[in-house]
């Protein structure tokens, strides 16, 4: 007679190893899918709007427009550089505008007054006062952090209009208006500027361990407190380096315009949020990308470049904005979906 074939049942420890097995796979296929929105969220309309600008546009491709491109972009990549970071923090900050403004307009009169180099440094230190305001806002007064900034952004903006008086500040150093117009290399000098920032800001984010308190602060504010590490310092920091980051945008937008006034900025704050959340930082909070924010600076940029070459009015590139707004907004919510279906084992 055959010898009989006996079966072993599978121990609970063996049931626990298989079941974490597959709790890890559905993690790393989560990770891949949400990689795969987020770079996706980016370069196919950066890849569709650079083709259609080369391909429609007149002048699109000149060296001027190149130029014009490159320099808003570096602007405007450097105050999301500080979005993306209070973003990542589960915070927002819609006083970016009027803080860039104030830092623009008191680092023209401090041009005049006492040259480039303090026209600078005190502009950049007057965002990040502002930012510190914030941050005590809502770490120490517990606001929270939408109200702190909406109330900040009115405050900033009175600020800046009670300094200026409504009239606007023209810059007398040509050395300082010549910043935003020289290039290294044949690249402008705040696209450089920004390219450094941004690996700066990139290396502190993703291999420091600063980095890994944000992170974990956007994942799980209580996880991050039971954890040890101290939320209301992560959470002031990123303001303060929100506010730092308006004030070099505030003060290359200083060197580039020559002339300022209390109404630049305007609106900048939900330009700075569609780049960042477009670039692959959820609202959610979690994980920044920096990178990504700045790829989107300069689709944003490529796409009002475009629609002032074809002399479309304004108003239309709001109606842009709010789409793009709209867009990137859309990629968060699927992004987080496709996140949670998978690890709920359902593949979609």
């Amino acid at each position: 007679m055959p010898d009989a074939v006996t079966t072993t049942a599978p121990s609970a420890q063996d049931l626990v190893a298989d079941e974490r097995a597959r709790s890890a796979e559905r993690a790393r296929r989560a990770e891949r899918r949400r990689s795969l929105l987020q770079n996706a969220g980016v370069l196919i309309p950066f890849a569709l709007v650079l083709v259609a600008g080369v391909a429609a546009v007149p002048n699109f491709v000149s060296g001027s427009n190149v130029t014009n491109v490159l320099v808003n972009a570096a602007i405007l990549a450097i105050v999301g550089y500080g979005m993306t970071l209070v973003i990542a923090v589960r915070g927002i900050d819609l006083s970016v505008g009027s803080a860039q403004a104030l830092a623009a307009c008191v680092a023209a009169w401090a041009v005049n007054g006492a040259g480039p180099l303090a026209g600078a440094v005190v502009g950049i230190a007057v965002g990040a006062a502002l930012g510190l305001v914030n941050g005590l806002l809502v770490t120490q007064l517990r606001v929270p952090g939408f109200i702190a900034t909406l109330s900040t952004m009115s405050v900033f903006r009175g600020l800046v209009l009670l300094f200026t008086g409504g009239a606007p500040i023209m810059i007398a150093s040509g050395g300082f208006k010549s910043v935003a117009t020289a290039s290294v290399l044949g690249v402008p000098v705040p696209f450089v500027i920004a390219l450094l920032l941004g690996a700066g800001a990139w290396f502190v984010l993703d291999r420091m361990r600063f980095g890994k308190h944000v992170v974990a602060v956007g994942g799980s504010p209580e996880a991050a407190i039971d954890s040890g590490i101290g939320v209301s310092r992560v959470l002031l920091l990123a303001y303060v380096a929100a506010g730092a980051a308006a004030g070099v945008g505030g003060v290359l937008l200083a060197s580039q315009l020559g002339v300022v006034n209390g109404s630049v900025s305007s609106g900048l704050e939900l330009q700075a949020i569609a780049i960042v959340v477009l670039g692959g930082t959820s609202m959610a909070g979690g994980r920044p990308r920096i990178v990504g924010t700045f790829v989107a600076a300069l689709l944003l940029s490529m796409i009002n470049s475009g629609l002032n070459l074809l002399n479309v009015p304004s108003f239309y590139q709001y109606v842009a904005l709010g789409a793009l707004l709209v867009f990137a907004l859309s990629i968060d919510g699927a992004q987080r979906a496709a996140v949670r279906r998978m690890l709920e084992g359902r593949n979609s």
